[in-house]
């Protein structure tokens, strides 16, 4: 039978009609993406108002940080204390001068109200009319951690952009790094630190922004808010936050069974005793299993004096109770300055290991007597003029006895090199030049 031409017309009419119609729904947002959208636009304008900029100086620094300034981020968590909340590499763990920044405002000083000595998280007050009442303070997510999928976006000043915000999500969490951390592949840069990460579904913040792998795509980090919030409560009840020093080393866990066992133990007089075996399974009191040390020092905050754990001890249950040392304070950190060469206390956590103690090198001046009689950084002070040291203020006294007799003093020095013999030791003379003394009240 042959075709009906009309017929034929009005076919191809209407497939064309139809893929102008599939064409358009493709090309058109739907409702829920432009809900999405317009949710997520609201979430960054009120980022715009509670994130701040943070400039840190740091003049002569402890181990662990480094000369110089730089720009960090921030998020306010209690405006009638003028409370900011930050990573404690942002405001640094050594003395240093803080300045805050609102959108659009000039950068203020600020002070130091805790910097936590095991997490990357620190606080900064700004006085209280530096805080308007049309700030909207976010809400924080200090219970649950979202799971691998849950779309983030990421607030701060990445590479001096200021107030800048980018997408992601969730995907995974990891205690690779010394602590446990939220990974996600939401770009945070240098500049980045400090500030939130804000959930782009319900406008909490899940975590704080804080590293990525240089050169890896898309892999970076933020310390979980569950844990920041643990120790703001704390501080507004008037409660100390330290995390508890256990002396204990834990094996890694390299295999990720998600599991805590405690290689060495030096264990404190008095304390809490572990072996060197346990596996750690639950603070008593506290939900869940023990999996990581972060887990560990989260539930045993704020229960310095009274808490119960068990532990599996030649594969039977074992229950300790005891009382726990805190980890020395971050701001109460003191050191002798002379020469261009601080000494302050030996932080190494295994150092009863390897016969370390009393004092260390933490930062050489370049250009200074010390860099030029090869002092070196993480050197262990064994005795100064043949006599053993172990304590700042004796240091201190023989160094301004030296310096008033305008003498050199001879210092015996312990430095960690491997190989054939894992010390070396050297002895190298100084001229005593601009004895002080360095700590955070001091500097503040």
């Amino acid at each position: 039978m042959p075709l009906d031409p009309t017929a034929g017309a009005s076919l191809m009419r209407a497939s064309l009609l139809l893929a102008t119609c599939l064409i358009a729904a493709l090309l058109a947002p739907s409702a829920g993406h432009a809900a999405a959208a317009d949710q997520g636009e609201q979430i960054f304008k009120k980022a715009l108002g509670y994130t701040v900029q943070i400039k840190s100086s740091v003049s002569i620094p402890f181990a662990g940080d480094s000369k110089g300034s730089s720009l960090g981020a921030g998020f306010v968590v209690d405006a009638a204390r003028g409370w900011i909340l930050t990573n404690a590499h942002v405001v640094s763990r050594s003395p240093s001068r803080v300045e805050v920044a609102f959108h659009e405002r000039d950068f203020q000083d600020a002070t130091k109200v805790w910097v936590d000595p095991y997490m990357d998280i620190a606080i900064v007050k700004v006085p209280e009319p530096a805080i308007t009442a049309s700030i909207e303070i976010p809400r924080l997510e200090c219970k649950d951690i979202p799971p691998v999928g849950h779309p983030v976006g990421a607030f701060g000043h990445p590479w001096r952009l200021q107030f800048t915000g980018t997408r992601g999500i969730i995907s995974g969490v990891t205690s690779r790094y010394r602590t446990e951390l939220l990974q996600t592949d939401a770009p945070i840069n240098q500049g980045n630190s400090g500030g939130p990460l804000i959930s782009l579904e319900d406008g909490r913040i899940v975590g704080i922004n804080t590293a990525g792998i240089r050169g890896a795509q898309n892999t970076n980090f933020a310390v979980a808010m569950k844990y920041a919030c643990r120790i703001v409560d704390l501080l507004r009840a008037g409660a100390d936050p330290s995390p508890p020093d256990l002396g204990l080393v834990f094996f890694r866990d390299i295999d990720n069974r998600k599991e805590l066992r405690v290689a060495r133990s030096y264990p404190r007089p008095g304390k809490l005793s572990f072996l060197a075996g346990d596996t750690i399974q639950e603070v008593i009191g506290e939900p869940g299993r023990i999996e990581n040390e972060t887990q560990l020092m989260h539930a045993l905050r704020g229960r310095l004096e009274g808490s119960r754990i068990r532990v599996l001890r030649d594969g039977a249950p074992v229950e300790l109770n005891g009382t726990k040392a805190a980890l020395p304070r971050v701001m109460d950190r003191r050191g002798v300055y002379a020469s261009g060469v601080l000494f302050g206390p030996v932080t190494l956590r295994d150092a009863p290991e390897i016969g370390v103690r009393g004092l260390m090198v933490h930062h050489v001046e370049a250009g200074s007597i010390g860099e030029a009689q090869e002092v070196v950084r993480t050197d262990v002070l064994e005795a100064v003029d043949g006599t053993p040291v172990l304590e700042l203020e004796d240091l201190h006294a023989r160094l301004g006895e030296a310096a008033k007799d305008r003498r050199r003093i001879e210092l015996t020095l312990k430095r960690l090199v491997g190989g054939e013999y894992a010390f070396t030791y050297a002895q190298r003379r100084l001229f005593v030049r601009d004895l002080r003394l360095v700590g955070e009240a001091m500097h503040n």
